[in-house]
């Protein structure tokens, strides 16, 4: 196939690349999902869930929580393309995978018959084109390498697998497909509580490493441009912020691109998020593009908006993507994904207030407390996860993390009840449950718990050892492995959102009334979310048992 044919039939995706020459096409420029699409594509400093893949894989490091990121649908009427990715936290960092796919279908194939006046352009068939990248990518902070060091910086990379080609219209398209490898690199730098600086390289793996593209017609091996992005987001309003609120939250987001090829022009991304509420995200944006001048190659100041909803940790996102001068080319797009439950903005501030406003005495305890890399000065819970890791009831992974954020099986919570009461367990016992197995490392911690009461099993003869652990469920667990008084009902609400006649406010009532939760303030219980680990420790380090144990501790009894 000719030179000037592939030509042709690429210009089809026009949009994607303002493709001039014989190119790879890299669909990461618009398969980033519709939040960094409604921000003008300003996302290598900005972007922390699973289009991070897609984008600057270093931001995958700035959320502990599986993600997960969606985005199909039709381009301009003509192309279909599918975005998915996901990303979880794994002993050796944050791990994602992800696919983007575009084509085109129908293409005309042409050729010209006759000559001078009676020359004529002639159909003699279609064809279809389809571009596929398909990427493993990886995140984490420096601190994992250097012993807590360096937790405002995160690296990240990603390898990516390209494949595209034609499909149908017969010999003059036959074996026009191809497959090339390439790599992005990135780093996140937190200068600031309220700023992040980013930087990018999309496509870095030099031609002689294996970066390139080879075409199986005529056996042609081209270079994958590199693109150089630099990028930042700063928190203008928010907390915390420049301007300090404790409900709104205002980021503007910048990146300056350079690259992907000689003729391509130096690009700037803008973006303003508004967050009115935690739900509820406003976003406007200038994506500039490359276009074809009589003079050259100039910029296309592309407007961009949208919207966003997040609810539980579930997103819906919804972008307005101008392409060109012309209103026809303006293209609708929407995401839905998953980034993890977060604690509301006002609850977050309020806590910190509460700690800041009483001040607690530094106490040096006489042993040296196990720490973990993932828990930065300052974090809420610090210092009881540190106390009850060195008696040994709680434990970190083997990456030297303690995933603060994780939420808490009913099995991880028997284990860690037994070892703060330090009762023995036989190690080989027989289970009482359906779903407990013998070899289980947990079981004979499970049998323990049970025969004192402090957890129970369900009417099935199940226990539900993986089940995560709900607030109202470790009321009852916490009040009863404290010898709690429960009342056998309540006068009043203990919490906004928590009814009289609900079936844990009694237990509820008695753990608030010793402290249990008063992290939590007093405003939502939200009885439905699961216990995190951080929770637990917070919770266990108020127990008679264990604050005992903690006093010792730093005693140096």
């Amino acid at each position: 196939m000719q030179k000037s044919k592939i030509i042709f039939l690429l210009s089809t995706l026009y949009f994607l690349l303002s493709i001039s020459a014989w190119a790879t096409v890299d669909l990461a420029e618009i398969g980033v999902g519709a939040r960094p699409l409604a921000l003008g594509n300003a996302c290598v400093g900005g972007v922390d869930d699973a289009s991070a893949i897609f984008t600057n894989p270093a931001g995958l490091a700035w959320n502990p929580n599986l993600n997960v990121i969606s985005m199909s649908g039709t381009l301009l009427s003509d192309v279909n393309y599918l975005m998915v990715g996901i990303s979880d936290y794994s002993p050796v960092g944050k791990v994602g995978i992800g696919y983007l796919n575009a084509g085109v279908g129908g293409i005309p194939i042409t050729t010209i018959t006759g000559s001078g006046s009676t020359a004529a352009v002639v159909q003699t068939g279609t064809t279809d084109y389809s571009s596929s990248i398909i990427y493993f990518s990886f995140g984490t902070k420096l601190s994992r390498f250097f012993r807590g060091r360096g937790e405002n910086l995160s690296v990240g990379a990603s390898l990516k697998y390209f494949l595209q080609g034609f499909a149908g219209g017969g010999s003059a398209m036959q074996d026009a497909v191809g497959t090339g490898m390439d790599a992005d690199l990135g780093l996140i730098w937190e200068v600031k509580p309220w700023a992040r600086l980013g930087l990018a390289f999309n496509n870095f793996l030099p031609y002689d490493f294996g970066g390139k593209f080879v075409w199986t017609k005529n056996d042609v091996t081209e270079g994958i441009p590199m693109a150089i992005r630099m990028g930042a987001r700063f928190k203008i309003l928010g907390e915390p912020a420049i301007l300090k609120n404790e409900t709104h939250a205002l980021d503007f987001l910048v990146d300056r691109e350079t690259g992907r090829g000689s003729n391509r022009p130096e690009l700037w991304h803008l973006g303003l998020e508004y967050w009115p509420s935690d739900l509820l995200a406003f976003r406007v944006g200038i994506n500039q593009k490359p276009k074809a001048t009589e003079s050259g190659v100039g910029v296309d100041n592309n407007l961009t908006g949208g919207v966003g909803i997040k609810f539980f940790g579930f997103t819906f996102d919804y972008a307005y993507h101008q392409f060109g001068e012309l209103e026809d080319n303006a293209t609708h797009f929407f995401s839905i994904g998953y980034r993890g439950r977060e604690e509301p903005r006002r609850k977050r501030v309020k806590r910190e207030k509460r700690k800041s406003a009483v001040p607690i005495p530094e106490i040096v305890p006489k042993p040296e407390l196990k720490t973990f890399i993932d828990l930065p000065d300052g974090y809420w819970a610090k210092k009881p996860i540190e106390y009850l890791a060195t008696l040994g009831i709680m434990g970190g992974y083997p990456d030297k993390t303690f995933r603060p954020e994780r939420a808490l099986t009913r099995s991880e919570l028997a284990v860690i009840l037994i070892k703060a009461k330090g009762l023995k367990t036989e190690r080989k016992g027989k289970t009482i449950f359906a779903d407990v197995r013998t070899q289980d490392w947990f079981t004979p911690y499970v049998n323990a718990a049970v025969s004192r009461k402090y957890l129970k099993g369900y009417p099935d003869d199940s226990f539900r050892p993986n089940q995560r652990v709900t607030r109202a469920e470790a009321a009852i667990i916490f009040a009863r492995f404290s010898g709690l008084y429960i009342k056998p009902k309540v006068q009043k609400k203990v919490y906004p959102d928590v009814k009289k006649k609900h079936w844990a406010s009694p237990a509820i009532a008695a753990s608030k009334q010793v402290g249990y939760f008063e992290y939590l303030g007093e405003e939502r219980f939200e009885p439905a979310q699961f216990l995190t680990r951080a929770e637990a420790a917070e919770i266990l380090s108020k127990t008679p048992t264990v604050k005992k144990k903690i006093k010792k501790l730093i005693s140096g009894e």
